[in-house]
């Protein structure tokens, strides 16, 4: 109902008067109510779980990365690539995050990958932060996974049963990370040198 429908009720609700009126100008409030109300649920964006890991939401899907499969240290790297998103000031998780997360993770592998290849954390984020800028002041309280991250965790999962590993290491995330591709991530790994082939000889060791 516009504002114009609200004031035509309003002059016939003043010609009718008495109890007709009230009911009347008792629609235009109820009404007027429903439509805040709906505008209220929308801006909120309240999730509904849904069956298959999806939480659906009033105006767009999210699919959150399933965790099966993945090793304590890769669950801990997704957390701290969805942290690197928010002091980002961004509302998505993408693959510049979890680059940035997994150079500053440590486990023993990813240690070992970022010597020999001697790319520095301060290095890597000012070579993210140039590509994928950040949005100061921004705090968001929620980020959703692009598909292309989400891409990047199927493909760790590939590498890690190539390597018959029962679940993906941190190290088979940089891998995927690299092989994907198509992201800021990767063409900021490359550019340092970290190329997928150059991540999987430090992994997989000397070839016979």
């Amino acid at each position: 109902m516009d504002l114009g429908t609200v004031a035509v009720v309003a002059v016939v609700a003043g010609l009718a008067g008495g109890a007709v009126g009230a009911a009347l100008v008792g629609t235009v409030e109820g009404m007027l109510r429903q439509r805040q109300s709906h505008r209220e649920r929308g801006s909120r964006y309240v999730a509904r779980p849904t069956p298959g890991g999806t939480a659906q939401f009033d105006h767009f899907t999210v699919r959150a990365i399933a965790v099966d499969h993945l090793d304590v240290d890769t669950q801990k790297v997704l957390t701290l690539a969805r942290q690197e998103a928010i002091q980002s000031g961004h509302s998505y998780i993408g693959s510049e995050n979890l680059a940035m997360a997994l150079r500053l993770y440590s486990t023993p592998m990813l240690d070992k990958i970022w010597s020999e290849l001697g790319i520095e954390s301060d290095v890597l984020r000012r070579r993210i932060e140039a590509a994928v800028p950040p949005i100061l002041g921004t705090f968001p309280t929620e980020g959703t996974w692009t598909e292309r991250a989400t891409r990047i965790v199927a493909l760790a999962r590939a590498s890690a049963e190539e390597r018959h590993r029962d679940e993906v290491a941190p190290e088979h995330l940089l891998i995927a990370v690299a092989v994907e591709g198509g992201g800021a991530g990767a063409d900021v790994l490359a550019s340092l040198g970290a190329t997928p082939q150059r991540i999987r000889e430090i992994v997989d060791g000397p070839t016979s």
